[in-house]
Formats: C-alpha cells, structure tokens, sequence
C-alpha cells in the first residue's frame, strides 16, 4: 500500500476521492469521502464541496491514534465532528443563539467555505521580489474577499461570500445587550487567552469581540469600556465573567 503524506492526500481530486472510497454521505450539503490510507492517516474522511477538496476540513486517523477507536468508532466520530463545524448556507443565515455557535459558523466562513473556488491566498513567507511582482500581476484583475483573505476570480462568488459573512455578524450584533449570551462570549475568550496570567489580558479578551486601541496600563478596564461606549449591560457581563472567571481558574489551582 502507497505511504501517503499530506501533500498527496490534500491534492486529491474529487474522482481520485470518489474512486478510493470506502463510503460516500452527504453532511451539511458536503460530500465526504471514507477513505482508508493505511499507515498514519488510515481511515479518513475527506471533504468535497462544488468539485473541490476542502481539505482544511478533513479528518484522520494520526488526530485519534492515543483513541485506540475502532473504524465504525471512527465513523461515528467523524459524522459527528463535520455536523458540528459544516454549515448549510440557511443555517448560516439563520439567527444565532450562543456565542459557540457564531464562532463556529465565523470560523467555517473564514476557513473553509472559500475553498469552494480556485483562489490565491493574501499569505506568504518571506516573498522574494519575484514572487511580489508574480502576486500582483496575478491578482491585478481579481476580486479582493476579505472574509478568505484571497483573491478569486468569480467576483459574484466573492459577493455572497462576504454578504453571508454580514449575515452572521448582524445576528451576533443582536446578543449586544444580550447578558447571558455576552457574560458566556467573555468567559470563553478568557479561557481561551489565558487571562489569569496574561498581562495585556483585558485588550485580548476584549479586541477579540470588539476591535479597539490597547491601553497602558491594560488593568484599567473601565478605560476599555469608555473606549468602546460600553452600556450598564455590557459592563456587568464583563465584570461578572470575569468574576467567575477567576474563581474557576483559582479552584483548579
């Protein structure tokens, strides 16, 4: 059997897919193919949608070895990790209820949804000036979609794009006097940037949800708030995530 590695795994084509599958299932109107690659990757579930590989999307074998999970085990898993993280374009649309869910649909419209056309990253390491000069001259008739951070030559594709990313935002801007919803959305980005020992914890937390300057000293949080207009409601949520926020992290000390 043939040693994969990424590279040729993330090259596939959806008929090479197709022709290699164990099974093929329709989740969230993308089409996954089971694959078995033996050796690290093993048993596998690639993503297509509109012909192309989704690759960032898929899943295998090497991310669950320390499971000892057997196939339908993995099966099961798999289904049921790509229901959480691919979307439909009506549920993109369709109100949010939890800052959980807007970070999910946010991240498959910044990850993975852009991969449904050929596109040319904004991304380089290092670029000569070769490289430079080859990027301008092949994006300088392309459309800009800063939600893919790419460039694409179906400009109506960069047009939805963008106008189901507006969607998504205008839902959450909803929840901005929603305490419950915004007390939970700071908690997360707590946990998520270590804010018991990170020095500039309240910028992070707060950039995060509210794009704003950084302020010195970064413990004054009320010059946040005025920063950014914050409301009575605002305010509580934050100071009570915080609050709970740090009787959590000093009880798991």
């Amino acid at each position: 059997m043939k040693n994969w590695n990424i590279k040729q795994i993330e090259a596939l084509t959806e008929n090479e897919a197709h022709a290699m599958a164990l099974e093929t299932m329709q989740i969230k109107t993308h089409t996954v193919y089971f694959v078995d690659f033996g050796g690290w990757f093993g048993y596998s579930a690639l993503v297509f949608m509109d012909g192309r590989h989704i690759y960032y999307a898929n899943d295998y074998l090497c991310h669950y070895n320390h499971m000892e999970w057997s196939q339908p085990e993995l099966r099961a898993h798999y289904i049921e990790v790509l229901n959480g993280k691919l979307f439909t374009e009506d549920e993109i649309t369709s109100p949010i209820t939890t800052y959980g869910e807007y970070k999910h649909k946010s991240y498959f419209l910044h990850n993975y949804y852009g991969m449904r056309r050929e596109y040319v990253s904004i991304f380089a390491v290092n670029p000569s000036e070769d490289e430079r000069k080859s990027f301008q001259e092949r994006t300088a008739s392309m459309t800009y979609d800063p939600v893919a951070f790419a460039y694409y030559d179906d400009a109506a594709f960069v047009e939805h794009h963008i106008a189901l990313n507006d969607a998504l935002e205008s839902s959450w801007q909803e929840h901005r006097n929603d305490y419950e919803v915004l007390k939970s959305a700071f908690m997360h980005e707590m946990w998520n940037h270590e804010y018991a020992i990170n020095w500039q914890g309240n910028w992070d937390v707060l950039n995060t949800l509210y794009p704003c300057r950084y302020h010195d000293p970064d413990w004054d949080v009320e010059a946040y708030f005025d920063q950014l207009n914050f409301n009575d409601t605002q305010r509580r949520a934050y100071m009570d995530a915080r609050q709970e926020y740090m009787k959590q992290a000093n009880d798991a000390c």
